[in-house]
């Protein structure tokens, strides 16, 4: 074949233990990508998708994306052995100005902390073993910011209960 690449990287056999749930858009691919490797670990499951973590929830998003994302985490919480799961989402995504048109930035900032807590409990009642981490990837000052979103208290003993 003409053009076939190679990767620099060698092959590890070894599964990530570490799931990323983030959204698509191709502007935070290289931030995301350096948060993970750099703060998550270098080696982890990536699913993105449009609008990321809000897939989680049938009612946010729809039916058919949240069946898409239990059937992935059905088979990464099988055979990966995951141990943390985090999810990311972006300011200024897409997806939520499609699904709620008119809102303003900070409207769609609400929902999006709220689907990611929702998020967050979704995936702690299928897997209360994981450790999830929850981030908010803003742009400040020519670069993407992520920053911590808290689960809300009584969230947090749902999660652990």
């Amino acid at each position: 074949m003409k053009d076939t690449f190679v990767a620099t990287e060698p092959w590890n056999p070894t599964r990530p233990h570490v799931l990323v749930v983030c959204c698509s858009d191709g502007r935070f691919h290289q931030p995301i990508t350096e948060f993970v490797r750099v703060v998550v670990s270098d080696r982890s499951d990536l699913l993105a998708v449009p609008g990321g973590p809000v897939i989680l929830d049938p009612w946010a998003s729809s039916f058919d994306e949240t069946r898409v994302f239990d059937t992935a985490f059905d088979l990464f919480l099988q055979y990966h052995d995951l141990n943390q799961c985090w999810l990311i989402a972006h300011e200024g995504c897409a997806y939520y100005r499609m699904k709620q048109p008119g809102l303003t930035d900070r409207e769609y900032e609400v929902l999006q902390y709220r689907d990611l807590r929702r998020g967050a409990q979704i995936v702690a009642n299928r897997a209360p073993h994981l450790a999830i981490h929850l981030r908010f990837a803003r742009l400040v000052a020519g670069r993407i910011s992520f920053e911590e979103v808290l689960v809300e208290p009584a969230a947090r003993s749902i999660m652990h209960s």
